[in-house]
């Protein structure tokens, strides 16, 4: 069987573009980019610092300009007056992925980005503005990534995001065809993205995806707008059938780092023979954030290490990887962490490094690994995520079977998870790491006590569990409640008490098993088993599962109806994938989602919930729902459905409602393998110095413009911006506007939309 196919990783997800470092979630910080000389002179005013007394005008007052791609940028020349009469001002603007302005007053725009910029003019101490909009257009016939001669495609699939590659220009014919009037035709269906999805910034282009009905597609147009970006493409087919199609990544960049909060309306329609089909039309949202971190995940089928036992060979006969690997910043593919090849090239099954847990700081990760014999996974093993000096080995704790445990924030402490596992702990208790030794004098954990699956908070302050068995006061185990404890950070447990009961359903008992707080404490998302096969719902033997949060507060728990799959009327959006029903439990795609894991950080006003989904990824993934085992199919010429997904979860949603959306694909995760339990982490932090695009990815926990531009440091001399440490809600330049400091980052409010 699949003996580890859930794994605890911890990362964050993922971004491109490191050509706009300051643009979007930096945008705001420092001073304005200074392009003339600041003036001190001694204006014979008698004042020290040359101010004058008047009025600083600047003309135009308000413009828009706009940019073709391709064509020349045009230019806007702002004139200073100060007092009626025109003076040399010193220039600068407040959004230098937008535009420039020179020391004359000429404003350029960069032709990347869009948007709305303020040109600031400086005189004799006084300050004047102009509003400047920037509008893009791009008007594209075929990918400019596309060759004939395609290059190999990495592990992640072609952009990260799998598929058949970009496509080529339409003939004259298609193009006239998919830019005239388009016929509708209910077969033709758009399956991946979903409609409502939240995106954040920087992330790789994702792949366009449809349902062809009766037809043969031989071209495509993609139309995508908001207020201040167009995108106009036309492209030939990549392959036959044609059934999908990547965004090409710069045309994403500019759309996402161009957008304000207003929605993007998305268009598709489809040229067959001079005919089209369609349109296809889709609402999405872009969040106002990009990601940071990294996402540490398990991986069954990997291709990055062979170290399966002989008696487990995969259906070619031949050693398969099981692994845990991580998806880090710019990657297309994902990075070996924990997991080492067989030196016996027949398979000693000696190598796999599964089952893991990652701290929300990340710098520690926990895992299991088969270092006894190849059925043998008592060894826990720890992996210093820093600076590992063990190849990916690891190294083992002095106490075994502590699989699936809860990390504190920082690394230095584990509580262990008891009952229902595969391995685990005789009963929850807490222990020091990096030896794995027990901690003394540890209060409000009995004797007997089980906490299954255990998960601090972000914060440290709580910890959410299956309440497995023992007792805790007047509150006992039951196998299938979530209960919590709060923690000191220390050695002390207190306040248990059970958040949710499932209630019996016709089906059987649902269970709750993993759960993961959200970042600022309130809530808990968690996985409900409906159907399994065994007590504990794992994603294998058919077993079904949906997700849920609950209000920590008031108690009141609601299924994520948009993340698993269901539309505002509660009817399905996701297909049904019960094909495999003639061996296992027939299941919808709703009901096909586990392991949920959130970020520490909440970006763009949002929680964003990695977990694990067997539904169908458009039609790149469409084998049975349990079909990931690689000794029982050819898992390297076909795609199992098991991947990895991601969803926006509103940060501050009321009690009982759905706060979710619907979810998407996570790129750069390994295509052909089964994928499981990411793990969302801030990365190992950068030394001062260091350049960076958040304060999130520093040791010092700040990222300020420097003569290199922006860098590292520990010693800032203003407020924090946003995404910088702060230890309470004053500490941020935001905070009047509703700023606040949540898991000791200064996180902005949802921008209005």
């Amino acid at each position: 069987m699949e003996r580890t196919n859930i794994l605890v990783a911890s990362g964050l997800l993922v971004a491109t573009l490191s050509l706009i470092v300051g643009c979007g979630s930096n945008s705001n910080k420092g001073s304005a980019t200074q392009s003339g000389p600041t003036l001190n002179l001694d204006l014979g005013d008698g004042s020290a610092d040359g101010s004058l007394q008047g009025t600083l005008t600047v003309a135009p007052s308000v413009t828009t300009v706009t940019v073709v791609v391709g064509q020349p940028l045009p230019t806007v020349h702002f004139t200073a007056t100060f007092n009626g009469a025109p003076v040399p001002a010193a220039w600068s603007v407040d959004q230098g992925a937008i535009g420039a302005v020179s020391a004359g007053g000429i404003f350029t725009p960069t032709g990347t980005v869009a948007g709305t910029v303020h040109v600031l003019a400086k005189y004799g101490g006084n300050t004047g503005s102009a509003t400047v909009t920037v509008k893009l257009e791009t008007v594209q016939n075929g990918d400019p990534a596309w060759s004939a001669t395609p290059a190999p495609v990495g592990a992640g699939g072609y952009g990260g995001v799998g598929g058949d590659g970009p496509g080529a220009p339409a003939s004259a014919a298609q193009l006239s065809a998919v830019t005239g009037t388009p016929t509708a035709d209910s077969t033709v269906m758009w399956i991946y993205p979903y409609s409502g999805t939240v995106w954040p910034q920087g992330l790789l282009a994702p792949l366009l995806q449809w349902q062809s009905g009766t037809h043969s597609f031989d071209s495509v147009y993609v139309h995508l707008q908001e207020n201040n970006y167009e995108y106009k493409g036309t492209f030939a087919a990549n392959t036959t059938p044609f059934t999908n199609l990547p965004i090409p990544q710069a045309a994403w960049d500019a759309l996402s780092f161009s957008n304000g909060g207003e929605p993007v309306t998305a268009t598709l329609v489809l040229g067959e023979g001079g005919k089209a089909y369609g349109p296809l039309t889709e609402t999405w949202i872009i969040a106002q954030a990009t990601l940071q971190g990294a996402i540490y995940y398990n991986s069954y089928g990997t291709s990055l290490v062979t170290n399966s036992a002989t008696d487990g060979l995969d259906s070619y006969g031949l050693q398969y990887g099981a692994a845990t690997l991580a998806i880090l910043p710019h990657a297309t593919a994902p990075t070996l962490i924990a997991g080492i090849s067989s030196v016996n090239p027949t398979g000693d099954g000696t190598g796999c490094r599964v089952c893991h847990t990652v701290s929300a700081t990340g710098n520690t990760l926990v895992t299991q690994a088969s270092n006894f014999s190849a059925s043998d996974y008592s060894d826990t093993v720890l992996i210093n995520l820093g600076n590992d000096t063990t190849a990916g080995a690891g190294t083992s704790l002095q106490t075994a079977n502590l699989a699936f445990p809860a990390l504190y924030r920082d690394g230095s402490l584990l509580l262990s998870s008891a009952g229902g596992m595969i391995d685990g702990d005789s009963s929850s208790r807490l222990y020091a790491l990096p030896a794995g030794t027990l901690v003394p004098g540890v209060t409000g954990l009995p004797a007997g006590f089980q906490a299954a699956l255990p998960a601090f908070s972000p914060d440290g302050h709580h910890v959410s569990f299956d309440f497995w068995g023992g007792s805790l006061g007047t509150v006992n185990g039951d196998q299938i409640s979530l209960a919590m404890l709060d923690f000191d950070g220390t050695s002390t447990f207190t306040n248990p008490r059970v958040l949710y009961t499932p209630p019996t359903q016709a089906a059987g008992q649902p269970s709750v098993t993993f759960s993961s707080f959200l970042p600022n404490s309130a809530g808990i998302v968690f996985d409900l088993a409906l159907a399994p096969s065994n007590p504990w719902g794992y994603t294998w033997n058919g077993n079904t599962s949906e997700l849920w949060w609950v209000d920590v507060a008031s108690g009141q728990a609601h299924r994520l109806d948009s993340l698993n799959g269901y539309n505002a009327s509660g009817t399905l959006y996701l297909p049904d994938n019960s094909s495999g029903a003639a061996t296992h439990t027939a299941a919808q795609d709703a009901t096909l989602n586990y392991e949920p894991t959130i970020g520490p950080i909440a970006a763009g006003g949002y929680a964003w919930v990695v977990f694990t989904s067997r539904r169908m990824y458009g039609n790149v993934a469409q084998l049975t729902p349990w079909t990931s085992d690689p000794r029982q199919y050819p898992w390297r010429d076909q795609i199992t459905d098991k991947k990895l997904w991601v969803a926006a979860v509103d940060l501050n949603g009321p009690a009982g409602s759905d706060p979710s959306h619907p979810a998407f694909y996570l790129p750069a995760q390994e295509l052909h393998a089964g994928n499981s339990r990411g793990f969302w982490s801030f990365q190992s932090c950068l030394q001062d110095g260091q350049n960076c695009s958040e304060g999130t990815e520093c040791c010092g926990g700040y990222c300020r413009n420097g003569d290199g531009g922006l860098s590292c440091t520990s010693t800032p001399q203003t407020c924090s911006e946003s995404y910088e440490k702060c230890t309470q809600d004053s500490d941020c330049c935001g905070a009047t506007p509703g700023t606040v400091c949540i898991n000791q980052v200064c996180t902005p409010p949802v921008q209005p939309q």
